[in-house]
C-alpha cells in the first residue's frame, strides 16, 4: 500500500512538472512567433504563421492540458472544465483553419495574378502534416459536439480522444517542419530555428504524455476485458 502511494505521489509530481513546463513552452513559443508576425504586420506568410501558431500550438495544447487538470476540475467543477476544454478545442480549429485559409487564398491570388507562376499546394512535409492534423482535429470537434450536449458512450469518447491526441501530434510535427520553410529561414537564424524545434519537441512530449498514457491504459483495459471476458464466457458456456 505504501509503495503504491509513493509511486502515485511521484507520478503526480512528474506529470505536474510536465504540465508546468508545457504551459511555459506553449506560451513562450506562441509569444515569440506572434511577436515576429506582428512586427511583419501579418503580411504574406506572417498571417498564416500567426493564426496557425495561436490555434494549433497554444489553443490545442491548452485544450489537452486543462482537460486532464485535477486542480481545475476541483476549482471549476467537471461541467465548467468540459466547457473550457470545448471552447479551447473549438478555438484551436477555427483560428488554425483560418490561418490555413489565409495561406491558401494567398497562393490562389498569386496564381490568378500570374498564371505561369509555380504554386504548390500541400506538397511539403509542413503542409502534409498540417492538413492531416486539421482532418484529425475536425474529427475531434465533430465527435466532441455530441459529448458536450449528451453523455456519449465509451467508444465515442475514445474516438474523440484519439482524434484530439493524434491531431495535436500531427500539428506539432507540422510546426517543427514549418521552421524549415522559406519563411522560417528568412526570419530566424539557424541556431534560433534549432532552438524552436527543440522547445517545440519538448512541449509536444510534455503536453501529450499524460493523455497518451491514459489513452493507452484505457485501450489496454478495453482489450483485456474483451479477450478475457470472451474466454470467461466461453468457459461458462462449456460448463
Amino acid at each position: 500500500m505504501a509503495t503504491a502511494e509513493l509511486q502515485g505521489s511521484y507520478g503526480g509530481l512528474y506529470f505536474g512538472f510536465c504540465t508546468l513546463i508545457s504551459h511555459v513552452l506553449l506560451a513562450g513559443i506562441t509569444a515569440a512567433i506572434v511577436y515576429k508576425c506582428l512586427v511583419l504586420k501579418l503580411v504574406h506568410t506572417a498571417g498564416h504563421a500567426f493564426y496557425c501558431t495561436i490555434g494549433f500550438v497554444f489553443f490545442m495544447g491548452e485544450a489537452l492540458l486543462v482537460r486532464n487538470s485535477a486542480y481545475l476540475e476541483s476549482s471549476l467543477g467537471p461541467l465548467n472544465l468540459n466547457r473550457l476544454h470545448a471552447v479551447l478545442g473549438l478555438l484551436a480549429f477555427l483560428v488554425g483553419v483560418g490561418g490555413i485559409g489565409i495561406k491558401t487564398w494567398q497562393k490562389l491570388e498569386r496564381k490568378r495574378e500570374d498564371p505561369n507562376a509555380t504554386v504548390r499546394h500541400f506538397k511539403s512535409n509542413h503542409a502534409f502534416y498540417g492538413i492531416i492534423g486539421c482532418a484529425l482535429l475536425l474529427g475531434s470537434v465533430l465527435s466532441g459536439l455530441p459529448l458536450y450536449f449528451i453523455n456519449g458512450g465509451f467508444a465515442l469518447k475514445m474516438f474523440h480522444r484519439f482524434f484530439g491526441l493524434s491531431g495535436f501530434l500531427a500539428l506539432m510535427v507540422s510546426q517543427m517542419f514549418g521552421y524549415n520553410t522559406g519563411f522560417g529561414r528568412r526570419q530566424w537564424k539557424a541556431h534560433h530555428q534549432k532552438l524552436f524545434k527543440f522547445f517545440t519537441f519538448i512541449a509536444t512530449i510534455t503536453t501529450a504524455n499524460y493523455e497518451f498514457r491514459r489513452f493507452v491504459r484505457d485501450v489496454a483495459g478495453l482489450a483485456t476485458d474483451y479477450f478475457i471476458g470472451s474466454d470467461a464466457t466461453e468457459a461458462r458456456e462449456d460448463l
